[in-house]
């Protein structure tokens, strides 16, 4: 079953004043990269920026090399550290494509403009909501935020009607959150604009003061939760599949909030092609291969993410997902990301 979410946030300049923030907050580990090279086949090659972590993009990357015979260079980073590269380059970028974690970089560079329209058929393959309204970057893989907790620490009848209500005493010093993960940072973004500054103001000092301790990312989250370290946290979705894949026993499961609450928002990965491409042709094969039916296969297997392109069906073990599980937000939204982290900075979340 296609997936047809309307979830996405769009972005702002100030995403590179994010990037040198959340650098400052003492994510350094982010701003690392690392190259990798291939030595596939001897024809056309190609330069890839990747927010995306290698783990998940290599299979995906090399199907691509050995179907097509093309080198690709792939740089590994985080994905506003690679927009703020990209940025810095300009024509004298060698990136051909840019894969980011969220739309929220793509849209910095767009506003720059500095990526190049892709072809319609390459766009024709998701939804329209699930792309730039110009063209100028696709989505190629979705996550849902949702509250992952422990079965033998918490009832299905205890947990909250809406992420609002973890500022309760009931949830006192029992939730985890990651303020420096980019995917936590989509959803306070979302909260802003779908509930508004005050109540996000209030809903962020609310988590602080009800004791909501802070990891580094999801993964750690989900990892203590099932460990009975914390009864409950907020993650993505397959991060919950991850947990059951390596332990069909742990005593885990992933609540989405019901109908449209802000807390179970939909997010997607996305690509483009900058302008300072000197093969736009062949990067917009690539970009057109991870949308492909072989590409979604390879993108949603290695992680447990929802396809964007239409027909392809979600990983198994996915709960099915349609358009009244998630809200619906202003993809070009104009979302100030340095004002989104010093919220949750002075919210006394993040250190």
């Amino acid at each position: 079953m296609a997936i047809h979410p309307r979830a996405i946030i769009g972005a702002s300049i100030a995403v590179l004043a994010s990037a040198l923030l959340l650098a400052a907050c003492g994510s350094s580990d982010t701003a690392s990269t690392a190259a990798t090279a291939s030595t596939t086949g001897d024809g056309a090659a190609l330069t890839v920026y990747s927010g995306r972590e290698e783990e998940y993009m290599e299979p995906v990357f090399e199907a691509y090399e050995k179907k097509t015979g093309t080198d690709l260079q792939v740089r590994y980073g985080d994905s506003a550290d690679l927009a703020l590269l990209v940025s810095e380059e300009g024509d004298r970028s060698p990136a051909d494509v840019f894969v980011a974690q969220s739309p929220i970089s793509q849209s910095f560079l767009d506003q720059q403009k500095l990526l190049s329209p892709l072809p319609q058929a390459v766009l024709d393959r998701v939804p329209d909501n699930l792309r730039s309204a110009d063209g100028d970057w696709i989505g190629i893989a979705g996550r849902q935020r949702v509250l992952i907790y422990n079965t033998d620490l918490v009832k299905e009848s205890d947990l909250p009607k809406s992420v609002l209500e973890l500022t309760g005493a009931k949830y006192r010093d029992k939730v985890a959150v990651a303020p420096s993960n980019a995917s936590f940072q989509d959803f306070v973004a979302a909260l802003d604009q779908l509930e508004g500054t005050e109540t996000t103001n209030e809903w962020l000092k609310g988590m602080a003061a009800n004791g909501a301790k802070a990891y580094a990312k999801n993964s750690a989250i989900a990892e203590a939760v099932a460990r009975g370290e914390i009864p409950m946290g907020l993650v993505n979705h397959y991060y919950v599949l991850e947990i059951k894949k390596d332990d069909p026993s742990a005593p885990v499961a992933a609540y989405r909030f019901p109908g449209t609450d802000p807390g179970s928002l939909f997010l997607v990965a996305t690509a483009s092609v900058p302008t300072a491409s000197p093969d736009k042709q062949q990067a917009d094969d690539l970009v057109g291969f991870l949308v492909s039916d072989e590409g979604q296969k390879l993108i949603i297997g290695g992680e447990g993410e929802y396809p964007t392109a239409t027909g392809v069906n979600p990983p198994e073990g996915a709960p099915s997902l349609t358009k009244g599980d998630y809200p619906a937000y202003d993809l070009t939204g104009n979302t100030d990301l340095k004002a989104v982290a010093e919220q949750i900075r002075e919210s006394g979340l993040a250190q």
